[in-house]
């Protein structure tokens, strides 16, 4: 029954190490989300400006540039965000699933240490009731042997009984004798 309760045991640990094989690839995808934060947020400044000495129509094409470079920017960011909430909240999945784990791990590891405890309280009182049992078959076969002793006993108590009482009536037949032709 241990034998396979460990065996268990390594198929969890082995599954719960394939879950979390998958944390050095959330490292990577922090470090993108890191980098792309960094980068991909350009002050105002950094964006290009458009040349004044064109036209008023190039103005406004310098305008729709930007604003057309902002939107972009927007939608990159807007994906860039929810690519980053995602990952966040797969992150805290993630790390909850893991600390699940590491709970449950800890609590398997308990219960296999108690049914260790249990297995050895069990093999302690297999080893006493087989010594009890021992005893007990000794006292059946000690009592046994008693018996037979005293029936033994008793049968030369009655014999001599019997050769008491032998010896007796010929003391008194010897008395008898005594008395009737000595007197």
């Amino acid at each position: 029954m241990s034998n396979d309760f460990k065996s268990v045991l390594e198929v969890r640990t082995e599954r719960g190490l394939r879950t979390f094989a998958c944390l050095p690839h959330l490292q990577n995808l922090k470090q993108q989300r890191s980098r792309r934060e960094q980068f991909s947020r350009a002050p105002v400044s950094a964006l290009p400006l458009a040349p004044n000495h064109l036209g008023g129509g190039a103005v406004v094409l310098g305008a729709e540039s930007r604003a057309s470079g902002d939107v972009a920017i927007d939608m990159v960011d807007s994906r860039t965000s929810q690519q980053l909430q995602l990952i966040d909240e797969q992150d805290s999945y993630i790390q909850s699933r893991a600390d699940t784990m590491q709970n449950i791990e800890s609590t398997i590891v308990e219960l296999g240490s108690i049914f260790q405890q249990l297995a050895h309280m069990v093999k302690e009182q297999e080893e006493t009731i087989q010594r009890i049992d021992e005893n007990v078959m000794g006292a059946q076969l000690d009592v046994e042997a008693a018996h037979s002793e005293i029936l033994k006993y008793f049968q030369s108590v009655t014999s001599n009984r019997w050769l008491m009482v032998k010896i007796f009536l010929i003391l008194i037949v010897f008395f008898i004798i005594f008395v009737v032709f000595l007197a």
